[in-house]
């Protein structure tokens, strides 16, 4: 009797050691796997990235006007408009899309901490805006103020977009009354697309500068 209940009771014990074996691993079998996260790069996300670039995140709807600056911006306001021509100096350029950014009254690209692609770069000082049938545009801001190594004068980058062609940069607005426009910075002129840039600025009766730039296309 001793010996057949010490068999039987090491068989019970194996066959409740398989049962258990085989449950742990039908466990592992269907044990989800984990879910492996994938960043994608963003091409934009450089300072030096392509042009098109520049005309991703704007609005859907745009106007002649581009308000880059708020009203809590520090810094004086500026108010910049014209009129955009075709090579041949007559007939404007109607539904380009403008693109701009600057400093701030501090010199520097500030950001407010949401930015994507290249606007990381360009900071939260930016707008677009269309030009209409008179290829007419209005920038609203402040005026931004040199690098703080003074390196160049106070300058408002540019790029346009016509309706049916590729981007180009056009050259940047400077203002006549900066010191820094002079020789050596004309000679440095990245591009003489629409001419010099320098804007003649004057202050307004609501101590708001204000100036002009028709912008002539050599393409």
């Amino acid at each position: 009797m001793g010996t057949k209940l010490h068999i039987w009771v090491s068989s019970f014990l194996l066959l409740l050691l398989g049962s258990a074996c085989e449950s742990s691993s039908s466990q592992t079998q269907h044990q989800p796997e984990k879910a492996t996260v994938q960043t994608v790069a963003d091409s934009c996300d450089n300072p030096d990235a392509a042009i098109e670039c520049c005309f991703l995140n704007m609005p859907q709807k745009l106007t002649r006007t581009m308000t880059i600056a708020g009203a809590a911006e520090p810094g004086e306001r500026l108010v910049i408009s014209g009129r955009i021509f075709k090579k041949d100096g007559n007939t404007p350029l109607s539904n380009a899309i403008i693109y701009a950014y600057h400093t701030d009254n501090t010199g520097h690209y500030a950001k407010k901490g949401n930015e994507t692609g290249v606007q990381k770069w360009h900071g939260r000082l930016h707008g677009w805006c269309k030009t209409d049938q008179n290829g007419s545009y209005e920038i609203k801001s402040i005026r931004p103020a040199r690098y703080p190594d003074n390196s160049m004068p106070a300058h408002i980058h540019a790029a346009i977009k016509p309706e049916n062609g590729a981007p180009f940069y056009i050259s940047d607005f400077v203002f006549k009354d900066d010191n820094l426009v002079n020789a050596k910075y004309l000679a440095s002129l990245f591009t003489d697309v629409g001419g010099t840039g320098i804007v003649n600025v004057q202050k307004n009766a609501n101590n708001t500068w204000v100036g002009r730039r028709d912008i002539y296309l050599k393409k």
